[in-house]
Formats: structure tokens, sequence, C-alpha cells
């Protein structure tokens, strides 16, 4: 079931890596019935179908925002949760069946590894179980929401120009005064140069 599962994400991931084009350099050329001049339209990259791909498939939203190289990564993370919350409930189950039979006098379901266990003892494993497995859900949860976000945000930023070429250029501003209405101004200008 798992390998099944396994593909079915990695051809999902494929399809949708090679359907993408660059949806900032797609144009739409329509001829215009007055005149002959070519109007030009931008497909508009949108933040919200990255949030929600990745909330329907994580991931998906940063392979629509050409961020592919972070898809092992999350599931990488979603995998060692996944491992440490199916751990952890398994422990929490093992040591709460442990001591309802130590407490209900059932013997004959006792396991022999933990003989020498008091029954605090066992409880404080089964609360320290229990624990790391609320702890396991919440991490999965805050990645999850990591992963919405950080789709959404760089699909935002995705047609963010970033320039080798950026500069802030700071001059001393002055502005007299125009006809003894207002008084003069001093102060600083900021340029930003892009280009």
């Amino acid at each position: 079931m798992m390998n099944r599962f396994l593909i079915v994400i990695l051809c999902f991931l494929g399809y949708t890596a090679i359907s993408q084009t660059d949806s900032t350099s797609l144009l739409i050329k329509s001829d215009s019935d007055v005149d002959t001049n070519i109007s030009t339209k931008f497909i508009e990259h949108s933040p919200k179908k990255a949030l929600l791909l990745s909330a329907v498939l994580p991931g998906a939203g940063q392979v629509y925002n050409k961020q592919v190289w972070k898809v092992p990564i999350i599931y990488a993370a979603a995998g060692i949760v996944t491992y440490f919350a199916i751990t952890n409930g398994k422990n929490k189950e093992k040591f709460k069946d442990e001591y309802y039979n130590r407490i209900n006098g059932n013997t004959d379901n006792l396991l022999s590894d933990y003989a020498s266990y008091t029954d605090n003892g066992i409880y404080n494993l089964y609360n320290a179980y229990k624990s790391n497995f609320q702890l396991s859900i919440i991490v999965g949860v805050a990645l999850y929401a990591v992963n919405l976000l950080d789709a959404y945000v760089y699909g935002h930023l995705f047609s963010f120009d970033m320039s080798d070429d950026l500069s802030l250029n700071i001059a001393p501003y002055y502005q007299p005064a125009y006809n003894n209405i207002a008084s003069s101004s001093f102060g600083l200008s900021f340029k930003f140069n892009l280009r």
C-alpha cells in the first residue's frame, strides 16, 4: 500500500514539474479589431493556487513555485515525524495495557521484560510516551503549517525581481520656501536603484 502511495505521489510531482512552464514569461497575444497593434497580457502566478496545492498535497505548492528542491525536505520531515508518532503511539498503548493488566490483576498478559518495574514506573513510562506522541502530533501540524506558509509566501515572491545591481543612494535634500508661504525644508533623499 505504501509503495502505491509513493508511486502516485511521484507521478503527480513529475507530471506537475513537466507540465509547468515559466508563467511569468508566458504571454497571451491577441490582435485588436480596431488597430494592428498587438496587445500583450501576462498570466499572473497565483499564491492562492500554491497554497491550495500544498494544502491538498504537501510539496505541490513548492513545485508550482519552481522550488522542487524543497519537496524532499518536506517529505523527509514528514517521514521523521510520522515515525516518531507511530513509535510513541505503539509504546503508549503497550504501557497502558501493561498498567491496566497490573491494576486488574491479569498476570497472564504481563510483559516479561518489565517484570522488575513497579506499577508507578510503568505508569510513568506510559505518561512519557503519551507526551512524546502528543508532541509528535503538534510538530507534524506545525510542519504542515510551515509547508503552507512557505508555499504562500514564495508564491507572492515568485515574480519579485532580485537584480544584482541593487543600490541605495543617499543625498542631502533642500527645498526653498515658495513665495513666503511655507518654510524651507531640509532632509535626506533616499533613492533605490533596481538596475
